[in-house]
This record gives C-alpha cells, sequence and structure tokens, in this order.
C-alpha cells in the first residue's frame, strides 16, 4: 500500500493513509514523499475527506473506520482495482507470481528494461538498491512490472489479488503451500492461479518454471496463452559448475550455450530468478549479452539478504524470508558464502536470529519443516512471542545450538556474548522484529573484539 500511494501522488492525487504500524524501508518512502500516516483504524481519518478510500486486505469489518465508510456510503475500491483502472490500463503489462522471489524477479527485470532505455513503470514489494524506491509511474505507455500476489484482495473481494491485472508477460516462478489464513491447501492456491490463467489473452507469454510440479499441475487445467519454460533442459536452463558458494553460472537455450553469468547476488535461487528475467527480457527485444551487462549492476533489494553492515570482521544481514523454504536457501547461500578461509582463526559460524510472524507460522502451518530449514545454520535464536505452539519442541531437533527466547533484550545479550571475529549472522522477520537488528548493531560497535 505504500508504494500504491506513492503512485496515486505521481497521478496528481493528494495521498494520506492509516495502518496499524508502518516500518522501514517503507515508512521512510512514505516520508521521503510526504504522505502523512495516521496510526490506527479510528475515527480520526474521517476528518480527512477524501474523495476516494483505497482499502488493502489488513482491513477488516468492525475496524470504526471502515464501518463509517460504509455506513456512510463513501466511495471506495481496492488496491489492485484502483492499479487496473487507473494504471494498468493500456500498458503492456509484466506480472510476477509465485510463492517466492517475487520481489527480486520484479527488481531485475525492472532495472534491466531502465537499463535498456525503456523506463518501466513498477509497482514492488520490496525497495530495489538501484531505485531506492518501490513504485513510481514511469514512461508514458512502457510496460509495468508488478508483483502478482495470490493473497487475497480485499475484506469485500476474496479473489486473489493478480485476478485484476491483465498481464501481457508472466512469470510464473514456483509454488507452495502459503497464506494458511485464507487458503485451506496448496489445491485452493492452485485454482486461483488457474482462474488468474483463465483472464490471460492469446498473445500473453507465460514463462513457468519446470521444476515446480505445482506449476505443472496448474497449467494442466487449462492454458489459453504461449507457455515457455525455464529451468527446463529442451527451453532455458542453466549450468551450476561449482555449487560451493559461487555465484557463477552458465546458461544454456536447449543445447545452445548462450554465455556465462558471474551474479551479483548468490545463491542457486538468484540463477534461477536470473532465468525468469532473462526470459522477460528477451520477448521485450534486450539480448543476453545486454541481459547480463545490466544484470551485473543490480545491487540487490532492501532486506532481501541485504548485508546492513561490517563490524570488525562481523557480517550482519537482513532478510525478509518466513517461509521454511525461503528461509532454507537463504541460509544455505549464506553458508556457501562464509567458508574458513585457509590459515586464519578467525571464526566462520553462521548465526541465525529468528521471528516466525508470518500468518501461516502464526497457525502453526510449516512448522515440521523448520528444523530441517536451519539444519545448515551453527547457532539458532529463535522469538516464540508471536506463535502459540511449542518452538522447542517443533525444533527439538536442533539440540544445542538452539535457543528460544520470548523476550528481546535477553536474545540480545546471549548473541553479543556469543559473537566472535568472521561470524555472520542473519535476522529473519517479515516484520521489524521490535527493532532487534538495529539494536544489535549498536551493541555490538560499542563493544571491543581482539583481533
Amino acid at each position: 500500500m505504500a508504494g500504491l500511494a506513492v503512485l496515486a501522488k505521481e497521478l496528481g492525487f493528494e495521498v494520506s493513509g492509516c495502518d496499524a504500524k508502518y516500518y522501514p524501508p517503507m515508512s521512510n518512502q512514505l516520508e521521503a514523499n510526504k504522505i502523512e500516516c495516521i496510526h490506527g483504524f479510528g475515527l480520526d481519518n474521517m476528518k480527512i475527506h477524501p474523495d476516494l478510500w483505497i482499502i488493502g486486505n489488513v482491513a477488516t469489518r468492525g475496524m470504526p473506520v471502515i464501518e463509517k465508510i460504509i455506513s456512510g456510503k463513501k466511495n471506495y475500491m481496492s488496491g489492485p482495482e484502483f492499479l487496473s483502472q487507473k494504471i494498468l490500463k493500456d500498458r503492456p503489462v509484466i506480472a510476477v507470481a509465485g510463492t517466492h522471489g517475487k520481489t527480486t524477479v520484479s527488481s531485475i527485470i525492472t532495472w534491466v528494461l531502465e537499463c535498456a532505455g525503456i523506463e518501466p513503470g513498477f509497482l514492488i514489494g520490496g525497495v530495489p538498491v538501484n531505485f531506492g524506491i518501490s513504485a513510481r509511474i514511469g514512461k508514458p505507455k512502457s510496460p509495468f512490472v508488478i508483483e502478482a500476489d495470490e493473497y487475497d484482495t480485499s475484506f469485500f473481494d476474496k479473489r486473489s489479488k493478480f485476478l485484476h491485472y491483465a498481464a501481457d508477460y508472466v512469470v510464473l516462478n514456483n509454488l507452495e503451500f502459503d497464506h494458511a489464513d485464507i487458503f485451506g491447501d496448496l489445491d485452493a492456491i492452485k485454482r486461483q492461479f488457474h482462474h488468474w490463467i483463465r483472464t490471460l489473452g492469446q498473445n500473453t507469454v507465460i514463462y513457468s518454471n519446470r521444476e515446480s510440479s505445482a506449476l505443472d499441475d496448474v497449467l494442466s487445467f487449462g492454458v489459453w496463452s504461449k507457455v515457455k519454460r525455464f529451468n527446463d533442459k529442451q527451453q532455458l536452463c542453466l549450468y551450476w559448475p561449482d555449487r560451493n558458494g559461487e555465484a557463477s553460472f552458465q546458461v544454456f537455450n536447449g543445447t545452445r550455450k548462450l554465455g556465462f553469468v558471474d551474479s551479483p547476488i548468490a545463491g542457486e535461487h538468484n540463477a534461477s530468478n536470473f532465468l525468469a528475467s532473462y526470459g522477460i527480457a528477451s520477448e521485450l527485444g534486450i539480448n543476453f549479452n545486454e541481459t547480463v551487462r545490466y544484470f551485473n549492476e543490480f545491487k540487490g533489494v532492501k532486506r532481501r539478504l541485504e548485508l546492513v553492515t561490517n563490524i570488525s570482521d562481523i557480517k550482519i544481514y537482513d532478510d525478509f524470508a518466513h517461509h521454511p523454504t525461503a528461509i532454507k536457501k537463504t541460509i544455505e547461500t549464506l553458508r556457501g558464502t562464509s567458508k574458513k578461509k585457509v590459515g586464519t582463526t578467525k571464526s566462520n559460524r553462521l548465526i541465525v536470529v529468528f521471528e516466525p510472524r508470518s500468518n501461516s507460522l502464526k497457525l502453526g502451518h510449516g512448522k515440521q519443516q523448520l528444523a530441517e530449514s536451519f539444519r545448515s545454520a551453527d547457532i539458532i535464536h529463535v522469538y516464540d512471542g508471536s506463535v502459540n505452539w511449542d518452538v522447542k519442541s517443533a525444533l527439538k531437533n536442533l539440540g544445542q545450538k538452539l535457543y528460544v527466547e520470548n523476550n528481546i533484550q535477553n536474545i540480545l545479550q546471549r548473541l553479543l556474548s556469543q559473537v566472535c571475529i568472521g561470524d555472520t549472522i542473519v535476522f529473519m522477520s517479515n516484520g521489524d522484529f521490535q527493532g532487534i537488528l538495529e539494536a544489535f548493531v549498536g551493541m555490538l560497535d560499542s563493544k571491543k573484539f581482539q583481533r
């Protein structure tokens, strides 16, 4: 919604908003654009007297402002509907869908198009470092890149958001069970993807990840658009010559070698993200060598395995991962990039500090997979103040490297006593985690280490 507010302001609207809580990097973006935010959903919001209310999916019946909007017959619509009517209409739309990687793939595609002089518009669920913003209108009639989220649209429209996006180019990146608060099982999510595909035109190009059997199921239900595959040996695929943390890989189109990529972002999942992005770029006339050159200048996305600081050779990362699969891939990537240097006495431990904050994990869905997700880490701190299930029991297979706490200060003190020169620490949460990362950086910065 913060990005949508920026877009509305670019269109010439006077914009303000309300939410229960907002935090960086989106709160910084709102402040930079001088967009007023009111805490909470009380009747103080009614003093604004707007011409149009755009309602996000966190708003529910029973909230005072929502009840007043409805009873007062105020003009309102959902965010995706506003996008469809005011921004996406009469523009080529590039929509990126999937359980994981939407933000990264959308950001790569947008950056490649920008470097090619296309000046795309975009609405991304994070802040690409190359742009410093999560949304902009872009050049008139230029392509618009958007994350196509399967989460529901609003309290009055329970369809997935992406059903509002009449896309010309689609990435289906992967598909796993998530959003347990609104979907009963994976089949329910597949049906939403199928409903979206039924709305796409014959000239729409869909790039689907062959590694996802769930996406194969979705396509088997019926598809009327042009389907192309990535991570497919007959079409677009990669060869990873060294899986020990190196970020370099080769790309093939069938048996034809396209070239070599020295990725600026680590992880095999990001190599796959590049493949999907290149597929879309090629549809818009950008060749492989150009795509690689632009990709080499890509600086990542805030809170997506973002290196926040390096203090006394202790690297501290911030990451948004909250699904067991994403957690596992992030940890494996960091493990591969924190190899101990020969002939040194420095530690090369990987320490994870995690908050299970997603709606699915709060309900306990995915807790059985968490122990395997954390397996490659050396020390794991889990904050259990957000869930009602027994974290220690669910993660007992991790043994003595697991620490579970419901007090942020206790986590900070224990972490500070454990950390050594050469350690890598990653904080994982899809929220602000009560400011724990910033607090730890401040504490660490004041601590003296023997070199």
